[in-house]
């Protein structure tokens, strides 16, 4: 990890965080589920303990990442396939970290990953890699590489940063660029649960338009410090409270990237949003989230909705039980995709239209 800490970085991010907790008390619903509020305890004191500049070595573990560490896992097995049907020599051009530095929920200090399972890890990135390459119609991962900030996980291809939240991201915002087609107006597009803003990092370099978060902090808090400083050019609408969507209408209509606390997204209007998305996120709710959130994401979106969650997942801590089935919008909403996810095969990805 990173030895120089930034104290002014992680003073105001420490300030974010009160105004949206504040913010999300307004509206009880929207507060951390017993399951987020055990993860966020954990993430807070990692953030506390190794800055925010570390991130991605912390926090970032903790949401859709994956420590791969065998070869039988489901996940190497699948990206493995495909480069066996398209060999390349991505595994064999890759340099890593001799030892990989980390804290995750399952360490209470940070621990460090090498011998076996450092080669298995490096090795299930380069062909998690390969795969989203062949998958990427818009030709973003000839040339993008994974942001230094946040001190990634250390895996070159050539001279470039590579990292399997990248690799991921390239995915879902190529099923994302296939669901709108080559529209280049200015699109709406609405995350709920973006962690710390992998998709919309990727997303923003992929089309022009406005890309909301909203989310509950810590997340929001760091996603928010992170993609200020990805893109420093980029106009980037911070959060704040306001008590009527007309108070940032214009700001909002100009900005590239906006970030809001989970329980504002009701002060939008209905189909304000070209596309509303939302990644590994609504088994981890509480029952009653779960269903305003499928009602919230039909009311909001005036064209498509994507999904990417677990087929079937049980919530010990909020007693919730998700099953692919039970994601089912009104009789407006098509379902036009309908897959396994490519490379997390616990996943099912789904896209649904509405009727003109």
């Amino acid at each position: 990890m990173q030895p120089d800490r930034t104290p002014h970085d992680n003073e105001n991010w420490s300030q974010d965080m009160e105004g949206m907790l504040s913010e999300l008390r307004s509206d009880p619903i929207f507060l951390p589920s017993k399951f987020w509020n055990n993860i966020n305890l954990i993430n807070n004191d990692m953030l506390k303990n190794e800055g925010i500049e570390n991130f991605k070595r912390t926090l970032a573990q903790n949401y859709y990442n994956w420590l791969v560490s065998g070869i039988n896992d489901p996940q190497f097995r699948n990206v493995l396939k495909n480069w066996l049907c398209h060999p390349s020599l991505t595994p064999f051009l890759i340099k890593g970290e001799k030892t990989i530095r980390l804290q995750t929920m399952r360490h209470d200090k940070p621990t460090t990953i090498g011998g076996r399972h450092r080669i298995i890890y490096n090795i299930f990135v380069a062909l998690l890699w390969d795969l989203a390459c062949r998958l990427d119609r818009t030709n973003l991962s000839s040339w993008i590489t994974e942001p230094k900030i946040g001190c990634p996980i250390q895996v070159v291809l050539g001279n470039r940063l590579i990292s399997q939240d990248l690799a991921n991201s390239i995915i879902e915002g190529n099923t994302l660029a296939s669901l709108v087609g080559e529209s280049r107006r200015r699109l709406r597009i609405a995350e709920i649960g973006a962690g710390y803003g992998r998709l919309a990092y990727v997303w923003s370099l992929m089309r022009p338009g406005t890309y909301v978060i909203f989310d509950i902090p810590p997340a929001l808090a760091t996603a928010q410090w992170y993609i200020s400083r990805v893109f420093p050019g980029k106009k980037v609408l911070k959060f704040r409270p306001f008590e009527s969507f007309l108070e940032i209408e214009g700001e909002l209509g100009e900005a590239d990237i906006a970030f809001f606390s989970a329980n504002q997204i009701r002060k939008f209007p209905k189909n304000y949003f070209d596309v509303v998305l939302s990644i590994s996120t609504l088994p981890e709710m509480t029952k009653d989230q779960v269903n305003l959130y499928l009602s919230l994401f039909q009311q909001l979106s005036r064209e498509y909705i994507f999904l990417k969650q677990y087929k079937d997942h049980t919530n010990q801590f909020d007693k919730t039980r998700v099953r692919a089935s039970d994601y089912q919008f009104g009789s407006d909403w098509s379902l036009i995709v309908d897959r396994t996810d490519p490379v997390q095969p616990k996943f099912f990805n789904r896209a649904w239209r509405k009727a003109a």
